[in-house]
């Protein structure tokens, strides 16, 4: 999920890939370069107290106004509720030291440099939900969440209601959370578009004291406007809610392409993690813990083409043919290019290679609801696998090499 643009195989899960688009990034540092350049200035110092929003507000408010003339359209309140948002942000920034916002931007960026990638081994318990939907339990900020593990995307999202139980309580743990380092804009294909902030001193405890970080990166989406046709007022909590999760852990490799936002366990310096269904864990550590099938260079999609195939129950072929394949956890049963199989039924046997290596295989059945397992039939090569060679074996991602590896059923005790 996560996703965030990919067809992951109906338009209420969770898509795998994301597309985010920074429009502000950087911290408060950028903002201030951004400006001076809007007023022909050099900034040399941080400014005085009573500038501060000569500064900011030639940043945001062209950002809230294009969004307000985007939405008006299609609602007109929705446009006043962002400009209300927009005003709160303004005057909670101006009630800011920006010299103190200046410096903690930089902290995390300095202990990041700084700090070597730790070592030892922390197992998160895992759950599955829903039949296809990895989730672990976490308190962000002292907000308890329930996270949707996706391979498919990177970074750790969650909507500002995470925050707190009303709207007061909601944005004084925004405001607590200090200056936003960024703000950018994300959707999911089918779904909802969001505006979001991102924050990069944020405490995040996985669960039982199985990990904390500290200084994690974390986007907190604070507005959202619906991309769904059959839905026109789906919203970025009821997409989440409909897959029974308030946010996104996602841990795919940042150089992947799967977003700007490192994964939190990434930037907290570890070095790799694997997803481990079948033992119910996440296990975070540098190393492959588990028995390797294979290792393929690009974490989630590797960048060599794999071949897939498909027979009947009794063996007979359907099709085959090369695939480039996103291996993704948050991708419900995935996708298959129709000049492999112009449809998939039940008792189908779907298997991936990379060369003559099984990397992993599965029959198309029937989940606990009596929907079909099988993947949504598409057009082109480039496949998203879903959930299911998570279902069967633990993978293992590398972020220090940029690998992922399949390893064989039950290696890891």
């Amino acid at each position: 999920m996560a996703g965030r643009d990919g067809i992951t195989g109906n338009d209420t899960s969770p898509k795998t890939r994301q597309r985010r688009s920074v429009i502000v990034g950087g911290g408060i540092g950028a903002l201030m370069a951004a400006a001076a350049m809007a007023t022909g200035s050099a900034v040399t110092a941080a400014p005085a107290k009573a500038d501060f929003d000569d500064l900011i507000d030639p940043i945001i408010q062209p950002l809230i106004t294009s969004l307000s003339d985007a939405v008006v359209g299609l609602d007109p309140a929705a446009a006043t509720d962002i400009t209300s948002l927009g005003d709160s942000i303004l005057a909670s920034l101006n009630a800011l030291d920006p010299s103190a916002a200046v410096s903690s931007a930089a902290e995390p960026a300095a202990a990041a440099a700084s700090s070597d990638p730790t070592s030892g081994t922390y197992d998160i318990p895992l759950s599955l939900a829903e039949d296809t939907e990895p989730t672990v339990q976490a308190t962000v900020d002292g907000s308890d969440t329930t996270l949707l593990v996706d391979t498919g995307s990177s970074g750790l999202v969650i909507p500002y209601t995470d925050l707190g139980s009303n709207v007061l309580t909601q944005l004084e743990s925004l405001f607590a959370l200090g200056l936003p380092t960024g703000i950018g804009e994300s959707g999911y294909t089918g779904g909802v578009d969001y505006l979001y902030l991102t924050y990069d001193n944020v405490s995040v405890d996985y669960g039982n004291g199985a990990l904390d970080t500290t200084n994690t990166p974390v986007d907190v989406e604070v507005f959202s406007w619906s991309d769904n046709s059959s839905d026109p007022t789906e919203t970025f909590q009821s997409f989440l809610g409909d897959n029974d999760v308030t946010g996104i852990l996602g841990i795919g490799d940042e150089s992947a392409d799967a977003g700007p936002t490192a994964s939190p366990l990434e930037a907290a310096g570890y070095d790799g993690v694997t997803v481990n269904i079948p033992g119910d864990d996440l296990i975070v550590e540098p190393s492959n813990p588990g028995t390797a099938i294979a290792t393929l260079d690009g974490a989630p999609t590797p960048s060599s083409d794999l071949t897939e195939t498909v027979t009947t129950s009794s063996g007979a072929p359907v099709g085959t043919g090369s695939v480039s394949d996103d291996v993704d956890s948050g991708g419900v049963y995935g996708t298959i290019p129709s000049s492999i199989a112009s449809e998939v039924a039940q008792g189908d046997q779907i298997s991936v290679y990379d060369g003559n290596t099984l990397l992993y295989t599965y029959q198309v059945g029937t989940d606990s609801d009596g929907t079909d397992e099988a993947p949504t039939v598409i057009s082109g090569t480039s496949i998203d696998s879903g959930v299911e060679p998570y279902l069967a074996e633990p993978v293992y991602i590398d972020y220090t090499d940029d690998t992922l590896t399949f390893d064989a059923p039950g290696s890891i005790g």
